[in-house]
């Protein structure tokens, strides 16, 4: 059983619940928002609720909607194996960022704040070498369409550096009373990465699955093809986590204290 903040011990039946509810909400809002390419909540639900409930709950509720949600979207090897892989881990990192204190916010080390400046700024330097090159070998359509949504991810990780310093420096400063902001720009940040490592986890996955080989042409163009999900989808993260998570936090922590 987890301590609560009065010291009082939170039922295990209470977590399963919570599990089984989370579960549910995760393969409803991926349901809903299927038809619509590149925009879903997964991400910033299990994000918030991993981080509320710690890394046991969110790595049951990742494994749980890795795979129940095959009932509903089918059967496919290659796309479980990628869920049971990714989704956990999401949940393992996002369950031990929930464990650092508010204080620690307040009094965030110079290390860890050049560590998120350099993941944010290679996000955004990588998304605007590919977006000024041709690098990505895709039809002229997609590349143009492609290339715009790079661009708005170059733009976003510039905003999330601006911000994020800018919070950094008030905070060293001792003008904020309250560590959420830095909190979310460090969850937006992290969000943003592990999509794009989402999509590069699935280069190597499925080539393997389909007997492709991991560096043939097929599984080349199947990379670039990729960046049409990528793009759109590390937008929606970065935007999701950054007005839904801390309205979310709140929400689940206390619903985990009663």
């Amino acid at each position: 059983m987890k301590k609560l903040d009065g010291g009082k011990r939170r039922s295990p039946a209470k977590d399963i619940a919570a599990v089984a509810v989370m579960t549910a909400l995760l393969i409803g809002g991926q349901f809903v928002l299927s038809p619509v390419a590149g925009v879903e909540v997964v991400t910033v639900l299990l994000a918030a609720f991993s981080f509320s409930y710690g890394v046991r709950a969110g790595v049951l509720a990742a494994t749980a909607f890795a795979l129940l949600r095959c009932f509903i979207f089918g059967f496919y090897p290659s796309v479980i194996v990628l869920y049971l892989i990714y989704y956990p881990l999401f949940a393992l990192i996002f369950g031990l960022l929930g464990r650092v204190k508010e204080q620690t916010y307040l009094r965030f080390p110079l290390w860890a704040a050049l560590l998120v400046n350099v993941a944010i700024v290679a996000v955004g330097v990588g998304c605007a070498v590919c977006a000024a090159t041709n690098i990505i070998k895709i039809s002229r359509l997609a590349a143009a369409m492609v290339k715009t949504l790079l661009w708005v991810i170059f733009a976003l990780c510039c905003a999330l550096v601006a911000v994020f310093d800018c919070v950094f420096v008030l905070q060293r400063r001792g003008n904020l009373k309250s560590g959420n902001m830095l909190m979310v720009a460090v969850a937006a940040a992290v969000a943003a990465a592990c999509t794009i490592c989402f999509t590069l986890l699935d280069d190597v996955i499925t080539p393997i699955f389909m007997g492709w080989g991991v560096f043939s042409a097929t599984s080349a163009t199947y990379f670039y093809a990729s960046f049409l999900a990528m793009a759109p989808q590390t937008v929606c993260a970065i935007v999701t986590v950054s007005t839904l998570f801390l309205p979310l936090v709140t929400i689940f922590k206390r619903a985990s204290k009663i």
